[in-house]
């Protein structure tokens, strides 16, 4: 079975930005590269390093712990001396420049990913145009869609148990029973993150189901997913991700139907994607393609792996558009 992640330096992935820097104005826009550590967690240090709230260093992309990453972010409230000084281990800083907007979710184009796959024997790799466009383990971590659905749910006692966060836990410690004001000592981007994967393992149910009868099933850790050949026939179509707002104006009643049975399944109405608590957690949903597409890939050569005795290693590349997961991509070419 192939291996991913032996190394950092086997996952390059390389932000592809759509950022215009100025000269000088409001914000200072720099590039970070990191290794080992998620975009949140480096996002969290640098905020205790510079002394600023969280919300003052934006990002376009959330990006993995067990990779090398680079990505363009903004930051407020301190001088680019000050950013520029700071030495931190696993993290690099370059200036790109300034700009009158904060840098948020959706700012980029997509991401070019540089890949080592390892462990390799005599499996075959296939040429892809296009992947099926599911969200992938990372979205979803241990316990993010247990979590989004009980905040969704109205279940903050529940939700607050599983996040198991010290500042959670000082806060009822001074206001006993208060699920709510504990939620709330969160950062908002991180509570977000829960409902946003809970949204998403909807959307990949959803997704599987309506390919169910002609593709081929992969189990993962929230169920199963469904591939197919060609994926490319799909590039035209697209799934809503459910929200506050109901499927009035989308006309695939199959789909709506699929939707309709997993919402019945969980308990849940579009309504409750209302959260009255915390309004801005409110989230009305949109829509996502099933399917993406695969630009520039390039499969090398097998070479001998040195971290695995008698096994080969394959170096792949290639472009992906925002919101698209490049293990979807190794696991299609295995297909």
């Amino acid at each position: 079975m192939y291996v991913l992640k032996q190394l950092p330096e086997d996952f390059i992935v390389r932000e592809i930005s759509n950022i215009q820097c100025k000269d000088n104005d409001k914000y200072i826009y720099f590039q970070l590269k990191k290794r080992e550590m998620n975009t949140l967690d480096a996002v969290k240090l640098l905020a205790r390093v510079f002394n600023v709230s969280e919300k003052n260093i934006g990002f376009a992309g959330s990006k993995d712990k067990n990779a090398i990453t680079t990505q363009v972010c903004s930051i407020q409230g301190i001088s680019k001396e000050q950013l520029l000084g700071s030495q931190l281990k696993y993290i690099g800083i370059e200036l790109l420049g300034y700009g009158d907007q904060p840098i948020s979710l959706g700012d980029l184009e997509g991401n070019y990913f540089e890949i080592i796959i390892r462990n390799l024997g005599q499996e075959k790799m296939k040429e892809v145009k296009a992947i099926i466009n599911y969200f992938d383990e990372q979205r979803f971590s241990k316990n993010n869609v247990k979590i989004g659905k009980h905040i969704v749910k109205k279940e903050f006692k529940e939700a607050v148990k599983l996040i198991d966060e010290d500042i959670c836990t000082i806060h009822l410690q001074e206001r006993a029973n208060d699920y709510i004001g504990a939620l709330k000592k969160l950062p908002l981007r991180l509570l977000r993150l829960y409902i946003n994967a809970y949204q998403s393992y909807i959307w990949n149910k959803t997704v599987a189901e309506f390919l169910g009868k002609e593709g081929k099933k992969m189990s993962y850790s929230l169920g199963e997913l469904v591939f197919v050949d060609k994926s490319e026939r799909f590039l035209e179509m697209e799934i809503p991700i459910i929200g506050f707002l109901e499927l009035e104006d989308y006309n695939n009643d199959i789909v709506k139907g699929i939707i309709s049975r997993i919402m019945q399944q969980e308990g849940i109405e579009y309504g409750d994607f209302v959260i009255k608590q915390i309004p801005q957690l409110s989230l009305e949903g949109g829509l996502r393609s099933i399917a993406v597409e695969v630009k520039n890939l390039v499969i090398g050569t097998g070479e001998d792996d040195e971290l695995n005795i008698r096994k080969r290693k394959v170096r792949i590349s290639f472009s992906l558009g925002k919101g698209s997961y490049a293990t979807m991509v190794i696991k299609t070419i295995f297909l």
